[in-house]
């Protein structure tokens, strides 16, 4: 019998945990029996950029799609996350809502913020997907998100302050200039 992706939405787009359907994936998958043998895969970037195809043929997940003939909108809202499929460590991939949507408007912000936060701090490695021809534009290019992003992983990654060398630790700057 082949193996069976087995997705769900962690998170509504209203910014909802979905603790019910958690449980279910953790019991479905057997997640809780692997301890700590798992590793969390989270894709960020536009809207409409391809991020759900890329997981879906890096880790045979099965995650919606925009389809072309009814052209650019909103597919994945909030966060959803699907078991990849013939791959050790048992490895779960994390689809971000596309930021930049038309759908989220001015208020976008803020979820796009604290999705990007979320999947930081949950995952183990986290893609960021853009246009090639977005690189160095403000906006387009998602810039402020990727500054919270990296200013965030720098708070959290910086050197631990001990009293022995209190003087001798500085704390890391990170200046994104694209």
């Amino acid at each position: 019998m082949a193996e069976e992706c087995f997705r769900f939405q962690l998170i509504t787009g209203d910014g909802v945990l979905d603790m019910q359907g958690l449980e279910n994936f953790t019991r479905t998958t057997n997640l809780s029996q692997r301890g700590l043998s798992y590793a969390v895969v989270a894709i960020m970037g536009p809207q409409s950029g391809g991020k759900s195809t890329l997981l879906n043929k890096l880790f045979q997940t099965n995650f919606r799609m925009m389809d072309a003939e009814e052209g650019r909108s909103q597919t994945t809202q909030g966060i959803w996350i699907g078991k990849g499929i013939g791959i050790e460590p048992f490895t779960i991939a994390m689809d971000v809502e596309g930021s930049d949507s038309r759908e989220r408007g001015q208020d976008g912000a803020t979820f796009e913020k604290q999705s990007a936060l979320f999947a930081l701090a949950i995952a183990d490695i986290v893609m960021i997907n853009m246009w090639c021809h977005d690189i160095g534009r403000e906006h387009a290019a998602n810039r402020p998100l990727l500054k919270t992003v990296f200013e965030a992983m720098t708070r959290l990654f910086r050197a631990r302050k001990t009293t022995r060398s209190l003087s001798s630790v500085t704390t890391p700057r990170l200046h994104l200039n694209v």
